[in-house]
């Protein structure tokens, strides 16, 4: 009897044990769930505190680089409306908003040759990224600051920002934002 009396004060020490534990993460979910909705409400993307690439309203620098396949590659040569998104293989969010990128980029009107889709690191490292993203955008491979991500004041990975006319129109870490101005720019204006 002494031993089924101490296994059962054991039994609900563990379980005593274990509740305040539950009630220890719970309270860091919480916490971090109000910090991520802040940080989103905020429009604080990048880091620290900074946006992931250049506000709407800037200009473009200039840049000169090659894709994927050897061509060379300029802002002037993207069209009048080019969308632009900058991926890292290891990044965890990069991977959540690729196909979404994808998809937007297969049904826009100008094609692949009005989206850029700068891809960050060795060709080793980007290879699975740049398969899914050639048959709908110009990939471009490059190191980290490369020349792409310097003209584009690029911060944080991912990156998407759409040009109107050589000026940003729309730029962020979420790439909903951007698409839908993309889109509603798409449209042709009744009247």
């Amino acid at each position: 009897m002494a031993y089924l009396t101490a296994a059962l004060i054991l039994v609900g020490l563990l379980a005593l044990i274990n509740l305040v534990f539950t009630f220890g993460v719970v309270r860091r979910l919480r916490e971090h769930t109000a910090e991520l909705a802040a940080l989103r409400g905020s429009g604080v993307t990048g880091v620290g505190g900074t946006e992931v690439a250049l506000p709407a309203g800037a200009t473009v620098g200039a840049f000169e680089t090659s894709e994927v396949g050897g061509r060379p590659v300029t802002l002037a040569a993207m069209g009048e409306r080019p969308l632009v998104g900058f991926f890292s293989p290891h990044c965890a969010p990069c991977k959540e908003r690729l196909p979404l990128f994808a998809e937007h980029a297969a049904s826009r009107p100008g094609g692949a040759g009005e989206v850029l889709a700068v891809v960050v690191g060795t060709p080793e490292e980007t290879s699975d990224v740049v398969a899914q993203l050639l048959p709908v955008a110009t990939v471009v491979v490059e190191p980290d600051q490369g020349p792409v991500q310097r003209a584009f004041g690029v911060s944080g990975f991912p990156a998407f920002v759409l040009l109107e006319d050589g000026v940003v129109g729309a730029s962020g870490f979420d790439f909903e934002p951007v698409a839908s101005r993309d889109a509603a720019a798409a449209v042709p204006s009744a009247g």
